[in-house]
């Protein structure tokens, strides 16, 4: 990993982070274990439900090497990754989509989240009590993901009731949205999540309503041993608009705790695969969001990584460094990052025609290093 976890104390010298998932579920899936795992916390784990009541939060580094083949080659002391917020929400449980147990609460926070990992139990231990006493993934995730419709069908109905005022008095903003909200309720009816849709004034609709069932979503299947998830699971997860990822959390946190070396000697022994434990999550998750990252780093005093949605052009792009630079862009130099590894610096990159201008327009690219030149 490039860059060492940040603790939460450093939170506002690393400044905000750049993605944010949420962990749900049911109790005892493992959300907290696989928190304390992606994070470096130490979050309280225990064998009953609702251990976590109020949220964990926490803050880890996105691994790239490439930031330090960019730092390296040009003798940049600094080097900043970009950064992933980790949110454990309580367990839910069934009746969660009416407010029972701790759902009411959990659910609200859900709904602030920009993405989910919904992690469901394939793990077998006698100690931690399955809340259904079984062990059966699927059947999990449909309980969970049934409450999850519940939550928005009861959201959107009572949108429903407030948009008919200005539906009455002829607004046509209040009529699109009643007709986004009625394809909406169509749809959950159906027991379907809203990210399915195919409507993208639906979708923006319940975006902008921050409904569970249109967040992107992982399926982390929690196992014993290494392997991928199993077919229904993928199946499932194909269906719902979704992403499913296998990954053994109790050995992953086991292997966190060993000495580097040994840990990777037993890890290959283990068949696990070169990305692993918090890499696998997030690297999950920038898939989730359809993410791609570009470089900034010319020369001293740091290079740093910055994650944006595919299809973002440059001054957007430019913006996310400062708003100065997408209020004032002119334009961007542009370099792919291990063309710039090769020849050593962005002036050599120069002589030798391989950085290029490029206006506003420009979509950037995955790895694109970039210079920005604005005046304001």
């Amino acid at each position: 990993m490039c860059c060492p976890v940040r603790p939460r104390a450093a939170w506002a010298s690393a400044g905000i982070p750049d993605l944010q998932l949420g962990l749900v579920g049911l109790t005892n899936a493992g959300k907290t274990a696989l928190f304390n795992l992606v994070t470096g916390g130490e979050a309280e784990v225990a064998p009953y439900p609702f251990t976590t009541r109020e949220p964990n939060r926490g803050i880890a580094d996105v691994p790239d090497p490439r930031i330090d083949a960019i730092a390296d080659v040009q003798d940049i002391p600094n080097r900043v990754c970009a950064q992933v917020e980790v949110i454990d929400i309580a367990g839910l449980s069934e009746g969660a989509g009416k407010g029972e147990g701790l759902g009411g609460s959990a659910l609200g926070r859900i709904r602030e989240l920009e993405a989910t990992v919904h992690v469901v139990r394939a793990f077998a231990n006698a100690e931690v009590p399955h809340p259904l006493e079984r062990i059966n993934p699927l059947a999990d995730l449909e309980v969970v993901d049934t409450e999850l419709v519940l939550a928005d069908t009861d959201q959107v109905a009572r949108r429903e009731e407030k948009v008919q005022k200005g539906v009455r008095s002829g607004d046509p903003d209040a009529k699109a949205e009643a007709a986004a909200l009625e394809a909406i309720a169509a749809w959950l009816a159906d027991g379907k999540p809203v990210r399915t849709i195919g409507d993208d004034d639906a979708i923006a609709v319940a975006t902008g309503m921050g409904l569970l069932t249109a967040k992107p979503t992982l399926y982390l299947v929690n196992t014993d041993d290494p392997g991928d998830p199993p077919a229904d699971i993928v199946a499932y997860a194909e269906a719902q608009g979704a992403q499913a990822l296998a990954l053994p959390v109790g050995v992953e946190l086991e292997l966190a705790e060993m000495d580097p070396a040994d840990a990777a000697e037993f890890a290959a022994e283990m068949g696990l695969g070169e990305t692993r434990g918090a890499d696998a999550l997030i690297q999950g998750g920038y898939r989730l969001l359809d993410l791609v990252t570009f470089f900034t780093g010319s020369g001293p005093p740091e290079a740093r990584a910055w994650p944006i949605r595919r299809g973002t052009p440059a001054d957007q792009a430019a913006g996310k460094i400062h708003s100065d630079m997408e209020r004032g862009f002119i334009r961007a130099e542009v370099v792919a990052w291990d063309k710039l590894v090769e020849c050593g610096s962005f002036s050599k990159a120069r002589e030798q025609a391989l950085a290029r201008m490029e206006g506003k327009d420009y979509i950037v690219q995955e790895g694109d290093v970039m210079q920005i030149r604005f005046n304001v």
